[in-house]
Formats: structure tokens, sequence, C-alpha cells
């Protein structure tokens, strides 16, 4: 996952979207869909309006007002800076779009240029989309965010190695939220029919391959495989295909006529972009929408939209749809669950939302709550901000990786967002050195990367991990705070934000980055054996680009 750090809003910058594996590869072919519970009739309804012409000279952008023609110059700027070959983006003031344009072009082998209906690749923002399904589901009276999963998905199958119990009591709110404890296990390309879904997540391969990193409800901690199975229970709950069912209960009383799954519907558009990326050798990768796949993965990231058609989302959002909730379930989902443990208390996430109940612009900061989402996936990026006290809001795409725009957002919600008069940064978020003797001790992680041994000396607190010695995996021996208990460091090159979570005695306890998890030894315990770490795998999970 990754939230974008503007210089701007504060949103701890962590990684992106998805893990990738060791097994994808790029350049696979999107299968077509059987959609083993669809009729005909409801293929048609998941399919292409045919009326879209990418050529059609009627649909491009109008021209861009002046009193926007400062930001555009800022984000087109920022889009060559960020080695976008393409972007668009549009923005709401009152709740209503009012800017909408494309920059650049359809890809890095493209001519064409990008427009504001333009598709691209959304990565995680299509869990907004699965949340707002699954509370549908939840107005009807047929399933409830308390509920055990296994009382919806009776035959899931989840690992039992790592946590005996977790399988049982893990509650679809706690998916929901990001606070299940499962690894976050992906492939990026994969069978892609939709019966994959329950097939894939019922089966032994998934049980084997993902586990508990912490017990269900223990903290927050991003991973993808929360909405794979929030979109399992979508499904059985709803009776049809997840696909089918977002497209029913949320697109089209949205009017989100542009919002598709499958790679076969974005080309049959034809008004879409390429994303730039790098393969597996590190050689550049044009991303087309049949480049990757993956029928299980879907509820997590693999939609394409607009910023047209996703800005309704956004309105849905601000102001409702009674067509789609009522404003006490869309409350509920926007109402946060958890807190991130990362800026004080002011980062949250609701249900596939982050929340914040404050932010901060440069040396500003404004105690208004602040929604949001973004997403990465290989070639993409994106993200949105909603300012519902004002209206404001805005979406941002762009066709490449991590280009997720910084001082031109800061600039639009500065110019466009109506904030109110800013105040001072609270003080519980400056750095205390004088804490950190407290974090000093030993931590062990036994599904990956074994042995942390956190030092404290003059205020700079010191990292450890012998087993990442043995394996001869490089990384920062110093960790940079950030806010109070958080910090990041680097491990194979990769930037790596780390939280110290304390128990319910305030003691610290957990060692939290979003790839693995460490736990607290007890001084004078028994020694932990030796973790065997390969350098493959760990460098596959932490850059965190499917």
């Amino acid at each position: 996952m990754r939230r974008a750090l503007l210089p701007s809003i504060l949103v701890l910058t962590l990684a992106p979207f998805f893990a990738c594996s060791s097994s994808s590869s790029p350049g696979g072919t999107g299968a077509s869909d059987d959609c083993d519970m669809c009729t005909s009739g409801d293929d048609a309804a998941v399919g292409v309006d045919a009326s879209t012409d990418a050529a059609d000279a009627s649909l491009d952008d109008a021209p861009i007002p002046a009193a926007f023609q400062a930001f555009a110059t800022a984000f087109d700027a920022e889009r060559k800076k960020l080695g976008a070959s393409g972007a668009a983006v549009a923005i709401l003031q009152n709740g209503q779009v009012t800017f909408s344009h494309g920059f650049g072009v359809k890809g890095p082998s493209s001519t064409d240029p990008v427009r504001a209906r333009t598709l691209f690749r959304i990565g995680s923002m299509t869990k907004s989309l699965t949340a707002t399904a699954f509370m549908t589901l939840v107005q009807e009276g047929k399933a409830d965010p308390t509920a055990t999963l296994k009382t919806v998905v009776p035959d899931v199958a989840l690992n039992t190695v790592t946590c005996a119990t977790c399988a049982s009591v893990l509650t679809l709110q706690e998916l929901l939220s990001h606070q299940s404890g499962l690894d976050d296990y992906i492939v990026l390309d994969e069978p892609a029919t939709d019966s994959e879904l329950s097939t894939f997540l019922t089966s032994p391969e998934f049980a084997n391959a993902d586990y508990f990193m912490d017990p269900s409800g223990s903290f927050w901690n991003y991973a993808n495989p929360n909405f794979y199975l929030v979109g399992l229970a979508v499904e059985r709950a709803a009776g049809v295909p997840y696909r089918q069912a977002v497209q029913q209960r949320v697109l089209t009383p949205l009017g989100m006529t542009r919002t598709f799954f499958l790679p076969s519907d974005v080309t049959a558009d034809g008004d879409f972009t390429d994303g730039s990326s790098t393969d597996t050798s590190g050689n550049p990768w044009d991303v087309t929408p049949s480049s990757y796949d993956n029928g299980w993965a879907r509820p997590a990231g693999y939609a394409f939209s607009s910023v047209l058609d996703y800005a309704r989302f956004v309105q849905f959002l601000n102001a409702g749809q009674p067509a789609v909730l009522a404003d006490a379930q869309r409350q509920q989902m926007m109402t946060p669950a958890v807190s991130l443990l990362e800026v004080g208390s002011y980062e949250q996430y609701a249900y596939g939302l982050f929340v914040d109940s404050a932010f901060q612009i440069e040396s500003s900061w404004y105690p208004i709550t602040l929604v949001s989402h973004g997403g990465d996936i290989p070639g993409f990026a994106s993200d949105f901000y909603l300012v519902p006290s004002t209206g404001f809001g805005i979406v941002s795409f762009a066709n490449a990786d991590d280009a997720h725009f910084e001082t031109s957002l800061a600039l639009a919600f500065q110019s466009f967002a109506n904030l109110p008069a800013a105040t001072t940064i609270p003080s519980q978020l400056a750095v205390d050195p004088t804490t950190f003797p407290a974090l000093a001790g030993a931590y062990f992680d036994p599904n990956n990367v074994g042995h942390i041994v956190i030092t404290v000396s003059a205020g700079v607190v010191s990292i450890s991990m012998p087993d990442l010695d043995t394996a001869k995996i490089a990384y920062s021996p110093t960790l940079t705070p950030v806010t109070p208990d958080n910090f990041t460091y680097t491990v194979q090159g990769e930037p790596t934000v780390v939280t110290f979570i304390p128990d319910a005695t305030g003691a610290n306890h957990w060692f939290r980055t979003r790839y693995f998890v460490a736990e607290a030894q007890a001084p004078g315990g028994l020694p932990r054996p030796a973790v065997r770490v390969d350098p493959r795998v760990l460098r596959a999970r932490l850059r965190a680009r499917l």
C-alpha cells in the first residue's frame, strides 16, 4: 500500500499497494472470463459501452480555464519530473467537478494524447469500491462486519500453523480495516476467470502460501489478502460473482460507465493508456492492459477507471447516493475503525478508506477530516483525496511506477480546497529522543527476517539483523525517527517504515513493518533458532510493486 506524502499533506509514506511475488512475470495475457455464475444478460451488463470512440475529437478535453492554469502547469511539470508519459486529474469544489484534464501521451510508445476520460489502472483504489459493495449487503441484512469470515465463507482456507485460532475468530471488520495480521501475499499474473476468487481462496494452495504474521485484531497492518477475502464474502453474500456484484451495486447506480475489471473491456473501449515499469530483470516494460490479470486478487486492486469516472465515487463519499447506500451505512464505512499508530492517533483506517482527523500542508496544520486512498500496480500510480467539510476533492492518475503527485496536489489544496484557518502542529508529534531507550531489546520474526536487535546510544537507534547478515543482505544500521514510535531505514535499498507498538502494559512489544512483524523477546528467555533468509524472496517482498 502507498499513501502519497505531499510535502504537504502529512500522510506518512508507506510502501506501495501490492507485494511483488517472485513468481510474477510481465508479458502474460489476460484470460477471458468464464463468469461461472452469470447469465448472458449479466455478462452484457458488465461489458463495454460500445458507443465510446478513442478517436472522437468531440470527447477531447476543453481548454484549461485561467483559474486552473497555474495548477495545470505545475501538474504537467511534475508529471514530467516523475517520469510519467501521461497523467490525468479531476478537481472537485463544493462537491462538483470544476476541472478535469489529461496531460502527456498514452504510454511510453504512444503519441496519442491523454484525456480526462482516458482509462488507467487504479491499483488499490479498487479496495474502496469493494468495501462499498460489502456495505450494500450490510444495508440489506445479508452481511455483518462483526461476523466472522467463516460464517459467510465456511470453506475458506486459512493457515493455522502460525496462529491456531485466528482462522476461526477472524472478522469481516478486521479484514475491511486491515487488522487480520495476514501476510501480504500476491502474485501479479494468475488465471483471470471469476471463479478463481472462490477456487483459490478455498484451496490448500492459499492456506499454504499465506499465514498470520500476528494474531488477528492486534493492530493495523496493510495487506492485500484482506480484500481478496472481503471480495469473496461479497460474492457469497450477493450470490453473484464479485465483479458482477460491484457492477450492479456500485458502478451502475453511480453512473460509473468507464470503470472496468477485464483487460478485454479496456482494449475494446480503446481510450486507455499503457504503463511504464520495469520487468523482473530491470528492463523497461511497456505495460499493456493484457500484460497481467488475476481473478483472485481482483477485489484488492485490478480495476481500470478514468479520473472523471472515479470522481463520481468521490462525490458519493462526499454527499451520498441513496441508490447505493443510505447515509447511515455510508457514514459507517467512513468511520475510523483503527489507528495506524503512525502520526499519533490522527491517521486512521475505516473500511477501504484512510480517514485522518487532521493533516499538515507545509508548516500549517488543519484539524479537519481528510478521506483518501491511493494505489500502485506495475506501470501505474493513483490517488484521491476528499475534504468532506468543504466538498473539495482531487483524483490523479499517472502511467508510471511511483508517480504520485506531491507539490502540485499541495498547490491544489491551497488554491481550491477552501480550508479553514490553520493551527500549529501538535506538540505530541515531535520526536522525543528521551523515549528511545525503551525501544531497545531483542525482537524475533520466525517467518521472514529472524532476529532483530535494537540498541540505543546517545539518542541514536541502531538495528542489527543477524540472519540478514548471514545471508549477506544489506540494510542501513540506523533507524531514522519520523514521528514518535515511527522510524525509517532501508533493507536491500528499499525504504521501510518501522512502527514500535506497545502491549497492554505500555511496554514495546511489536516491531511492525508491512512486510514482516517481529515480537519482543523476554530477557533471559530460551534462544530462538536462526532463520534462513532468501535474498530474492525478501527483495520481492520489499519492492512491493506488482
